[in-house]
């Protein structure tokens, strides 16, 4: 007898909550990527049947279970841990604001943590001025191929900074800076945070200046003026 496609639907609904909470846990703990923790999660829950197909969980299932994970697990650090990312993050957007940048990411919705670097995107014609910029700001940096998202993405520029002293964040934060053609603003940003709880700014994807300042002021007691 065949099995009854209700309960297999739900079966496999199940099977991909387990795979995204592993997923969350990989991700709150040891900082991976999506990416990476899924590929975990999948051979951390179904071992040698890892590559049974419906298993692997979207990315918004994983961010909903990364939340609760979040709320049960790291509520007494992750908060501050947050602020903080949030706060280097504005400075940072400052220094670089004659390129008009946007936070992205997990630090603008949210699910940042410790781990979690800063991702700003610069909407702005020429790389090599950012580049330049960073120069005469004493930074070093490496660059990295745009990959998949080369028509929008001229380049992308990382490096590390300081985290400040009892912040609970690791030694040092990773910045990331993608810089696109100013046009790419034109586009809706992907992966919006749904959680209807948020905050108006941690939904919107992404978020220039005024808004991380809105954001700090009206989540955290230190507020968008602080400089960490």
């Amino acid at each position: 007898m065949s099995e009854n496609p209700v309960r297999s639907a739900v079966r496999g609904d199940d099977l991909k909550t387990a795979v995204a909470a592993s997923a969350a846990r990989w991700i709150a703990e040891e900082g991976c990527d999506y990416a990476t923790a899924k590929r975990r999660a999948v051979r951390e829950v179904l071992g040698e049947a890892a590559g049974a197909l419906g298993a692997m969980p979207d990315n918004a299932l994983v961010e909903s279970e990364l939340r609760r994970y979040l709320r049960l697990f790291a509520a007494d650090s992750q908060p501050a841990q947050l602020a903080t990312l949030r706060r280097l993050a504005l400075r940072w957007m400052r220094r670089l604001h004659e390129f008009n940048p946007h936070l992205v990411g997990a630090v603008l919705n949210g699910t940042a943590t410790g781990h979690s670097g800063i991702h700003l995107n610069l909407y702005t014609d020429s790389a090599k001025d950012v580049e330049i910029f960073l120069l005469n700001q004493s930074q070093s940096f490496d660059v990295r191929d745009a990959g998949p998202n080369a028509e929008t993405t001229q380049e992308v520029l990382e490096f590390l900074i300081r985290a400040p002293q009892d912040s609970g964040l690791d030694g040092a934060v990773g910045v990331t800076l993608s810089v696109m053609d100013p046009v790419a603003l034109r586009v809706a940003p992907a992966g919006r945070a749904k959680d209807p709880d948020l905050h108006p700014v941690e939904r919107a994807g992404r978020a220039n200046v005024s808004m991380v300042e809105r954001l700090l002021a009206e989540t955290d007691p230190q507020g968008g003026g602080s400089t960490v």
